[in-house]
């Protein structure tokens, strides 16, 4: 199904100019409406704040300047949207909750990466985390480092056959038909080969897309969360394409999982689907 809507997360942090680019070159690319949802909720309390007093206090106070905050975000918005369909909307609570909400109605959501170096960032409820999981349609998570500014030139997809990975494939068609390259890499354990990376392939040039198989033996138990973004950096590639949480999201709160990893160290934007 072709990319004609988009919802894009706006809120009052350091990361809200990146996404409103990423979300215009989005828009502008698939010729999609733009729905820019700006929650003047602050997104994460300080770990410093204690008490129902001064956790209301702080709420209260945050809220009133992100209100402040949305008509310089909306000034941006209108700024550079222009020739754009869109709608910019200024609501508050739950950040996850209400983006939520929204997703059966689109095509497409777009977020920002936690900031791993922010101790609100490690203690919050963190919404890449948390929306894949309730998101009717795709996820785009973009880094709050790039690697690369360019995108759409290598796609790298992390394939394992399960229903979240071949759903994050399908859903990122739109995306890899005008890819210069796409490659299809899969992890496997020595001496069990899987032969549904040579079929995921097939699958996707029966689509018109240009792909190629990496395979990479793990004979060492090494972080496959790792493996992959250092076949993506040596790749040079733009962008990732991944099932989001394989197994449930509490089981890889305790023990770790690939989904928590690429969360934490991703350098490219990631598209999840789950």
């Amino acid at each position: 199904m072709p990319i004609k809507s988009i919802l894009l997360h706006m809120a009052n942090d350091e990361h809200h100019a990146e996404r409103l680019r990423r979300g215009i070159e989005l828009a502008t690319r698939f010729d999609a409406y733009l729905e820019i949802l700006y929650i003047a909720t602050p997104v994460s309390m300080p770990a410093g704040i204690t008490g129902r007093g001064a956790s209301y206090a702080y709420l209260a106070e945050a809220t009133a300047i992100a209100h402040e905050k949305a008509e310089e975000v909306e000034h941006e918005v209108r700024s550079n949207c222009a020739g754009l369909t869109y709608s910019f909307t200024i609501e508050e609570g739950d950040h996850v909750e209400l983006l939520a909400r929204r997703t059966p109605f689109v095509d497409l959501a777009v977020v920002s990466q936690s900031h791993p170096a922010h101790l609100e960032d490690r203690v919050r409820l963190q919404i890449p985390d948390q929306l894949p999981m309730q998101s009717a349609c795709p996820t785009i998570v973009l880094p709050w480092e790039r690697r690369i500014q360019n995108s759409g030139h290598h796609t790298l997809i992390a394939w394992k056959n399960t229903r979240e990975a071949g759903r994050a494939v399908r859903d990122a068609i739109p995306f890899l038909g005008d890819a210069a390259a796409v490659t299809v890499l899969s992890i496997e354990r020595p001496g069990s080969p899987d032969p549904t990376g040579e079929q995921i392939c097939d699958f996707l040039s029966k689509h018109g897309v240009n792909v190629e198989l990496r395979t990479n033996i793990n004979d060492n138990d090494a972080s496959v969360g790792e493996i992959i973004l250092d076949v993506g950096r040596e790749l040079d590639c733009d962008s990732l394409v991944m099932g989001a949480y394989g197994h449930s999201r509490l089981r890889e709160l305790i023990i770790g999982g690939v989904t928590r990893y690429i969360l934490g160290h991703m350098d490219l934007p990631v598209l999840m689907s789950h």
